[in-house]
């Protein structure tokens, strides 16, 4: 009997293969206990991490460990109470929008009204959403999905941020909108043209490391463009008094522009580095720990080049407390 058991276990055990990922150095430090052993991993793995269901690999996000406690996170039961606020609560603490039920009661700590943001609110003056296909880049929470789709425009959105995209989830299934959100990065995204009525790009310009190719792929795709950046303002006396030390301490390397030539034009762009912001769990920003932002000139003088015969401007703020930023709406 004993041989017919050592038989079958060196069947199972010949039967298993190892995953393509498999990786011996992380599943020692993921199970410090069979690194202690001096056992062979892959044969651990095999004879008992599978049915122990033990971690074999360390994903990684901006340079840091995750070791699958989002797996771990999601294996777990809520036994409250059902209540539309327990969806909220999964990201307790990393809301950076306020959102409320229809009671009026909280759902969200976070500080940006962006249900009612008066950028948006300025666009509806200009432009008719009705019927209108909307490509919104870096919806963030889907604060501004909701407005627009208040207006009856057909919104499809794109996020890259893991978090972000899982909460605008969670306030499509609040407010039940039918709007479409798609988990990715949008420079990787091929876009027919003239397939959206509307670009709608708010706080993502300025996380990019090639802004001036993703103005061009979305000169491609609609003929009108409503963007919210950060730019770089040259005379650093109209800056915030409150940026002058990250001025001072490099933030933005505005001593070395770089130049990016676009149809005989040089268009400046100022690389800065993300710093402590990198550390907070709501964190979106770009897919790299810097970005470039646009010197303003030269901004505005790219979208004529890229066709846009009527620019206006809003909302610029030269003393924004994050940096100088204004609104465009472009149209050809």
């Amino acid at each position: 009997m004993k041989l017919i058991k050592k038989f079958f276990n060196l069947f199972i055990y010949n039967s298993m293969k190892l995953p393509l990922d498999f990786n011996e150095s992380d599943y020692f430090e993921l199970n410090p206990d069979v690194r202690s052993a001096g056992v062979d991993p892959k044969k651990h793995y095999l004879k008992y991490g599978i049915k122990e269901n033990r971690q074999y690999k360390i994903n990684t996000f901006y340079g840091k460990s995750i070791k699958n406690d989002i797996v771990d996170f999601l294996a777990k039961y809520n036994n409250a109470k059902p209540y539309e606020k327990n969806a909220f609560d999964l990201f307790h603490g990393s809301w950076s929008t306020l959102f409320k039920d229809e009671k009026g009661n909280f759902l969200t700590n976070g500080l940006f009204d962006g249900t009612n943001d008066s950028r948006l609110k300025w666009l509806f003056t200009k432009i008719n959403l009705e019927n209108l296909k909307v490509l919104e880049l870096g919806p963030l929470e889907a604060a501004h999905t909701l407005m627009m789709e208040n207006k009856g425009a057909n919104v499809t959105a794109i996020e890259a941020n893991i978090g972000a995209f899982m909460r605008c989830l969670v306030v499509k299934n609040q407010y039940n909108l039918k709007s479409e959100f798609l988990l990715g990065d949008f420079n990787k995204i091929s876009l027919a043209p003239d397939a959206y009525d509307l670009v709608l790009a708010i706080g993502v310009l300025y996380h990019m490391v090639n802004p001036v190719e993703l103005l061009k792929k979305i000169s491609l795709t609609s003929g009108k463009l409503f963007l919210w950046t950060h730019y770089f303002e040259e005379n650093l006396a109209l800056w915030n008094s409150k940026l002058i030390k990250q001025l001072d301490q490099k933030k933005w390397n505005f001593r070395n522009p770089e130049i990016y030539q676009f149809d005989g034009y040089p268009i400046r762009i100022i690389k800065q580095k993300y710093g402590d912001e990198l550390g907070w769990s709501g964190f979106c920003g770009g897919l790299e720990n810097y970005s470039y932002w646009i010197v303003k000139e030269d901004l505005l003088e790219l979208l004529k080049r890229l066709g846009y015969k009527k620019i206006q401007i809003a909302f610029d703020e030269v003393t924004h407390q994050n940096g100088p930023a204004l609104c465009v709406l472009a149209e050809k």
